[in-house]
C-alpha cells in the first residue's frame, strides 16, 4: 500500500502477544537489473541472526517466529523483489496473530529485521520527515508547470502560459517610416522597446505566478520549493518567493518543462537532500535557543518526557544513533527514570522499555507532533542534553 498520513498511527496500534516482526529494505532503480542483488542476502542473514538469538533465550518464540515466517506465502518474497514498485518497503507481521501490513515508497529504508511488541516504526517516521511535502516549480520564458511532491512522487497541480495579447503584438508597429511617409505598412520596427514591453509583461506574470505558487506553498504545507529552469529566470522567481514564510528555494539546474512528473520524482529527490542537514541545523539551533531563554523549547530526556507526557511537544529532535532505556508507567507516561517520589506512588506501575527512543516517537505521533531524527554532524549540540530536544507547542 502506498504511505497514507495515518499510517504511522495505525501502525503504532499493531501489536501482538509474541511481537510484530518489522522488515526493511531499499532498492535502488539500478539494482532492479543486478542478477545477485544483495538486499535478500541482508534480510536473510538478519532472520538466521535473530532466530539463533531466539533459540538461546526463548525455544518457544523462536519456533513460533520460524513457523510465522514460513507461512508468509510468499509476501517476503514480494518485499524483495527489486523490480517491486517502492524503492522502499516494509512489511511487518504479528508473529501469533498473522496479521500483517506493509508500505511502499520511493524512498529507500535501510535492511533491517526487528522483533518487537509492537511494530518498529523508526524508520519510516525518518522517511515521513524526509519526504515531507514540498513544491516544484519549473519555469521558462513561455510558461510554467507546478507540481507537488511528497515521499518520493509528484503529481502535477497547475500549469500556466505566459501570453501576450493581440494589442500587444500589434503595436510592434510604432508608425510610418520617415523614409516613405507615403506608403502605408512600412512601419518602424522598434525592436528594443517591443523586448522591454515584453519583458515588463512577463514580469508582472511571473510576480503573479509566485502569488500564486506562495499560496499553495501553505496550503499544501510546502517548506521547500525547488525552482528549475534558466539561471536568469531561477534567480529573478527566489528573488520574489524570499524567504516567505519559511519557504526555502532551492535551485534545479534542469529542463523539466516536458518531462513527466515520475521523470521528475525521480531525479529530485537529491536535490531535495542536499538542504536536509541545514535544516537539522537550523531545528536544533532553534530549539537550544528556546530552551536556554526559557521559551518553548526542552533538553534532555526529564523535560522532554515531561513535556511529551502533557502533550506540549510540537516536534521532537533526536540523534538518530541514540539507543536508550527508560520506564512507561501504567497511566501511559514515560520517564528516564523512577526514584524519588514517583518511585513511591502506589498507585502506578512501571515497567521498563528498552526501545525508550521508540516510545518516545509513538507518543510525539500520537499526540500530532512532528519527529525529526537528526544526523551526527547537526546532533553535535544534543550531546551534552541526553541527545534530545523539542520544540514546545506553549
Amino acid at each position: 500500500m502506498n504511505l497514507a498520513d495515518s499510517l504511522i498511527n495505525d501502525l503504532i496500534d499493531f501489536t501482538d502477544e509474541q511481537g510484530v516482526l518489522s522488515f526493511y529494505v531499499g532498492h535502488t532503480p539500478s539494482q532492479a537489473a543486478d542478477p545477485q542483488p544483495t538486499q535478500p542476502i541482508e534480510i536473510r542473514n538478519q532472520i538466521k541472526d535473530l532466530k539463533a538469538r531466539l533459540a538461546e533465550s526463548d525455544k518457544d518464540l523462536a519456533a513460533a517466529v520460524d513457523k510465522r515466517i514460513h507461512a508468509l506465502n510468499g509476501e517476503l518474497e514480494r518485499l524483495l523483489d527489486p523490480k517491486a514498485h517502492g524503492q522502499g518497503r516494509a512489511l511487518f507481521v504479528g508473529v501469533a496473530s498473522g496479521r500483517t501490513a506493509s508500505v511502499a515508497l520511493q524512498i529507500p529504508f535501510r535492511e533491517r529485521v526487528i522483533l518487537h511488541e509492537r511494530a518498529f516504526v523508526r524508520p519510516l517516521v525518518a522517511a515521513v520527515d524526509e519526504g515531507r511535502p514540498a513544491g516544484i516549480l519549473v519555469i521558462s520564458r513561455s510558461g510554467s508547470r507546478l507540481l507537488g511532491w511528497k515521499v518520493g512522487e509528484a503529481e502535477e497541480l497547475a500549469t500556466d502560459t505566459f501570453e501576450l495579447t493581440d494589442a500587444q503584438l500589434a503595436d510592434r508597429k510604432s508608425g510610418p517610416s520617415p523614409a516613405a511617409p507615403q506608403i502605408p505598412g512600412h512601419g518602424v520596427d522598434h525592436k528594443e522597446l517591443f523586448e522591454n514591453r515584453v519583458d515588463e509583461n512577463r514580469n508582472r506574470w511571473l510576480r503573479s505566478l509566485v502569488d500564486d505558487v506562495v499560496g499553495t506553498a501553505k496550503e499544501h504545507g510546502w517548506d521547500r520549493l525547488v525552482v528549475a529552469g534558466g539561471a536568469q529566470l531561477r534567480d529573478y522567481v527566489a528573488n520574489l518567493v524570499g524567504e516567505a514564510d519559511g519557504l526555502r528555494v532551492i535551485p534545479a539546474d534542469s529542463d523539466w518543462e516536458r518531462h513527466s512528473p515520475a521523470v521528475i520524482s525521480s531525479t529530485v529527490w537529491p536535490i531535495l537532500r542536499s538542504v536536509h542537514e541545514e535544516r537539522e541545523h537550523e531545528l536544533v539551533d532553534l530549539a537550544l535557543d528556546r530552551a536556554l531563554s526559557d521559551n518553548a523549547g526542552a533538553l534532555g530526556l526529564r523535560d522532554v518526557c515531561d513535556a511529551l507526557n502533557e502533550g506540549r511537544v510540537a516536534h521532537l529532535l533526536f540523534d538518530d544513533r541514540l539507543h536508550l532505556s527508560g520506564y512507561r508507567s501504567s497511566a501511559d507516561t514515560l520517564h528516564p527514570e523512577v526514584a524519588g517520589q514517583l518511585a513511591q506512588s502506589e498507585d502506578v506501575e512501571f515497567h521498563e522499555e528498552p526501545l525508550f527512543v521508540e516510545r518516545m516517537i509513538e507518543k510525539a505521533v500520537a499526540t500530532g507532533a512532528a519527529v525529526t531524527p537528526i544526523a551526527q554532524a547537526p546532533s553535535a549540540p544534543l550531546g551534552a542534553h541526553d541527545g534530545v530536544a523539542a520544540l514546545l507547542r506553549w
